[in-house]
């Protein structure tokens, strides 16, 4: 005959068992939904855009299912956003690890090269870095500070 002490024991296993299991199953849950990454359709869905009006700078903008530019701004709902071009340089010559977002002349039907306000550099389609090495000493730079 079981005495009263092994019935408690298997109560216990058996809450702290279904405990263990409904935390384990609320992290799976929550890893697949909340703290999931994006996807890379998520992913390929946003771009830093520029005002084409203002000149503000919007980051991460999700850019509408089947629209094409300009995109709307979200604080006016004009349709005056223009995906950015990146440039890193600085006027001295140097890098910098937060870029200057600039609009492409052709991409609102502009005549002549796009120049960078910051550096004075031409900016182009697909904007090439600074080379690694002064990437690198603009990210010392900012570590000393």
């Amino acid at each position: 005959m079981p005495d009263a002490g092994d019935s408690k024991l298997k109560k216990t296993l058996s809450i702290v068992g279904a405990s263990a299991a409904l935390l384990v199953l609320a992290i799976v849950v929550l890893r697949s939904t909340l703290l999931a990454p994006p996807s890379a359709g998520d992913l390929s869905r946003r771009r830093t855009v520029v005002d084409t009006k203002t000149g503000e700078v919007f980051n991460d903008f999700v850019i509408p299912e089947n629209s094409t530019m300009p995109w709307a701004n979200p604080k006016t709902g004009e349709k005056t956003l223009i995906q950015g071009e990146a440039c890193y340089w600085t006027k001295d010559g140097k890098a910098k690890l937060e870029p200057t977002y600039v609009i492409l002349n052709e991409m609102i039907g502009k005549p002549g090269p796009t120049i960078c306000p910051d550096c004075g550099r031409t900016v182009s389609a697909h904007n090439p870095l600074p080379p690694a090495d002064l990437l690198r000493e603009a990210k010392k730079a900012a570590e000393a500070k």
